[in-house]
């Protein structure tokens, strides 16, 4: 009998104990590298400690792993794929958080680098926090060029990203009072961020911004702990992704050149100044309290705008697009909009989406080139929608260069 086999044997039990026999006869005839398919992070719980060890695609003999870890440094941890429905809470989660732990350590004691870091979890109690933190630790100083983490909790609270991420480590092991300087070891590896769900104030934000200087693509994601955003001084960035906070903020800021794509989703703030992103490409917003003067006057200062989508923005009501370089825009569900004029004489496709018994009244000038047209509309009234068919007439008379209407 294998050992870590358990006496009464459930479903995982049983794969664990055939996938430890297909090793062992892989083993002896010699096979070296074992891919195992379907529910792998359960079967992976119940195998044997000694002689196998877990890499992105499989399980490999540990004569052969160090050559893979190298080559495959990419740890993908999320919680869906190892806790199932049938497995008692909350040892689920405990026994996950424990997998990840030691998972971590195998990688760390051989000092490699790595290429991704995802943990996705959920503390059901914050004993496990300082796993989680450790996790993180490990994957800010083993150079990850990829970090994703989504922290839940069972409770209305937050976990809290360490901030001792960004103080330096003395010989002794303990740790200084003061974070790194300007002139410090920074985590230049660093290229993608997405946080979600987790506590961050103004001052990690900050310690970010400064100590992970070559950020290409960043995301906040139904965060909280801050009342201003300010996300700037990264030269690098092109990516910039900020949806569902958790709080209602004073301001947020974004100030990056080489930013080119942005979205911005259900959110509640007085401010939103990206005003600086001038090689902005494509803007996404949805589910905003945006007025028609700040839209019209921030599309105005992007010269750049190629792809543009207005989704669920219902205190619009008389918007003018105006710009040289737009390509594709995409109005969706906007339904207190009455008037959209459109100057921009390289659109290509113009796609509305409607689930109210209304339409705003379209003009569209300056439009030489002609694009594609998509109306999706719903309409519960036919007198409304003899009326939206007036209207659309009246769009599609304004130039015969209109070249397909779905």
């Amino acid at each position: 009998m294998f050992e870590g086999v358990h006496q009464v044997l459930g479903v995982c039990d049983v794969e664990a104990m055939v996938a430890t026999w297909a090793l062992s006869f892989a083993s002896n005839v010699g096979v070296k590298w074992v891919v195992l398919e379907g529910d792998s992070m359960a079967v992976i719980s119940g195998l044997r400690e000694d002689g196998m060890v877990l890499v992105p695609y499989g399980l490999l003999l540990e004569n052969e792993w160090n050559c893979v870890w190298s080559s495959f440094p990419i740890l993908d941890f999320d919680q869906d794929e190892f806790v199932k429905p049938d497995m008692c809470y909350p040892y689920g989660h405990i026994d996950f958080m424990k997998s990840v732990h030691k998972s971590l350590r195998r990688f760390i004691e051989h000092d490699l680098k790595m290429q991704k870091f995802k943990l996705h979890t959920t503390l059901v109690n914050f004993r496990l926090a300082a796993l989680v933190d450790k996790g993180i630790e490990w994957a800010f100083e083993h150079d990850a060029k990829e970090i994703s983490l989504r922290v839940q909790t069972v409770n209305n609270s937050f976990y809290t990203l360490p901030r001792t991420i960004f103080v330096a480590k003395s010989t002794s092991g303990g740790k200084l009072e003061q974070p790194y300087t300007c002139r410090a070891v920074k985590f230049y590896s660093l290229q993608k961020l997405r946080l979600e769900q987790i506590c961050v104030n103004e001052e990690i934000i900050q310690e970010i911004t400064r100590t992970c200087p070559f950020i290409t693509d960043f995301g906040i994601v139904r965060c909280q702990g801050f009342k201003t955003l300010d996300i700037s001084k990264l030269s690098k960035l092109s990516r910039v992704e900020v949806a569902s906070l958790e709080q209602e903020v004073e301001s947020i800021k974004v100030e990056a050149a080489n930013i080119q794509h942005f979205r911005f989703i259900k959110s509640h703030q007085r401010l939103l100044d990206i005003t600086a992103c001038q090689n902005l490409k494509e803007l996404y917003l949805r589910d905003l309290s945006i007025t028609d003067q700040y839209l019209n006057f921030n599309i105005f200062r992007f010269p750049h705008l190629e792809t543009l989508h207005v989704i669920g923005c219902n205190m619009l009501k008389r918007v003018k697009i105006s710009a040289q370089r737009l390509r594709m825009l995409k109005i969706n569900a906007c339904q207190e909009l009455e008037e959209l004029e459109i100057d921009s004489p390289n659109l290509s496709s113009f796609v509305f989406c409607s689930f109210e018994n209304s339409t705003p009244m379209i003009f569209s000038k300056n439009a030489p080139c002609p694009f594609e047209l998509t109306f999706i509309v719903h309409f519960n009234d036919t007198l409304w929608f003899s009326f939206w068919l007036l209207q659309l007439s009246e769009l599609l008379e304004m130039s015969n260069q209109r070249k397909v209407l779905t």
